[in-house]
């Protein structure tokens, strides 16, 4: 790899940051950027985007999908992504994933939930299967985690009451 800045050619590299090198110059912006990433967002060392010249900024949003982008490792350098190359976009997190029927006994640990209007997402974590021969189409009990900037920090919460049995799974 060359020791000059990948986004500046001219300039020597001073540090390396995700694994690409950096000229004095943009290690100032990523690292001022990175300070202005709301506190809930995980993880905000690469929630960043270059600008041009010698801007970064905050990537803008709430970060669920970068979350579950890093926990899934689904990248894709053709569209807007972190530092890192991790989606940062519900409907870019979910646009190469099958959307399951809205039989919820189908929902599987590791799945992604995404609300109706795909402004928030999450991973299935737990499932707890209440479909009985007695009662055979019981709903599952579905355990989910995401970043929340509501609770500020990566929540674990229930798909049935916190977000009131709405929404969306992929796989």
């Amino acid at each position: 790899m060359s020791d000059k800045c990948v986004e500046h050619p001219g300039r020597n590299a001073a540090a390396t940051i995700s694994g690409k090198k950096y000229c004095a110059k943009c290690q100032s912006g990523i690292l001022a950027a990175v300070a202005s990433v709301d506190g809930h967002v995980v993880p905000k060392q690469c929630f960043v985007i270059y600008q041009g010249g010698d801007q970064w900024t905050a990537i803008t949003g709430t970060g669920c999908a970068h979350w579950v982008a890093h926990q899934k490792n689904i990248t894709d350098n053709s569209r807007e992504h972190c530092l890192e190359g991790y989606k940062v976009r519900v409907p870019d997190l979910v646009g190469t994933k099958v959307r399951l029927s809205s039989d919820l006994n189908q929902v599987q640990t590791g799945d992604i939930w995404t609300n109706g209007g795909q402004t928030h997402c999450g991973i299935v974590i737990g499932i707890k299967k209440n479909a009985t021969v007695q009662n055979p189409t019981a709903k599952p009990t579905i355990t989910i985690q995401h970043d929340s900037s509501g609770q500020g920090k990566v929540a674990t919460n229930d798909f049935a009451t916190f977000f009131g049995g709405q929404g969306s799974f992929y796989r």
